[in-house]
């Protein structure tokens, strides 16, 4: 009853930075985290976070961090840099792997919010459509799902098919409904 009742609530703090994790009392669990208030310096591409000295304490129970992304190969006949995290490319279209073609931070790397990422995406699909009329891109009919389900199965993978992925959905939004979510 005690979990049901309790108030769920998530924000987005702008022109903000984590900087320590705060502890309760007693030392055993999270009481909040501290923040260094920011300010863009620089214009466009350049723009970047600096610090302004102030603080702020935000109470919470629970931290996720998601700082510190970088990118990992996918496959070895796809190249990559590790040493950037990123899949060697210009525009979007992989280097030396016509056809192929990456957006986001694979591509240009850890930088930017949720709207440049979006923006980039766009920009590489505009680059692959500008391939397909030019006809730098096969034709024709291609194996589609018959290739990738011989490539799953060569792997030991099973697929989970829509309609299974509907009653896992249905059952999470029933577990959810319990406990006071949208799903558990």
């Amino acid at each position: 009853a005690r979990q049901a009742s309790a108030p769920r609530t998530w924000g987005l703090r702008f022109f903000r930075s984590p900087q320590q994790v705060l502890p309760s009392p007693d030392g055993q669990r999270v009481a909040g985290i501290r923040l260094a208030v920011t300010r863009l310096e620089g214009v466009g591409e350049a723009a970047r976070a600096a610090p302004t000295g102030d603080t702020e304490d935000l109470p919470c129970g629970l931290v996720l961090s998601s700082v510190g992304y970088k990118s990992r190969p996918i496959d070895p006949n796809v190249p990559f840099d590790p040493k950037l995290g990123v899949i060697p490319n210009m525009e979007g279209r992989v280097l030396g792997v016509p056809g192929l073609y990456c957006s986001g931070w694979v591509k240009r790397g850890p930088t930017g919010v949720i709207a440049t990422t979006m923006t980039d995406s766009f920009l590489t699909g505009q680059m692959l459509l500008q391939d397909l009329k030019a006809g730098l891109l096969p034709s024709g009919p291609r194996p589609g799902y018959a290739a990738i389900e011989a490539l799953l199965s060569s792997r030991g993978v099973q697929p989970v098919s829509f309609s299974d992925w509907e009653k896992l959905d249905a059952e999470e939004v029933s577990r959810g409904k319990g406990a006071g979510k949208p799903r558990e």
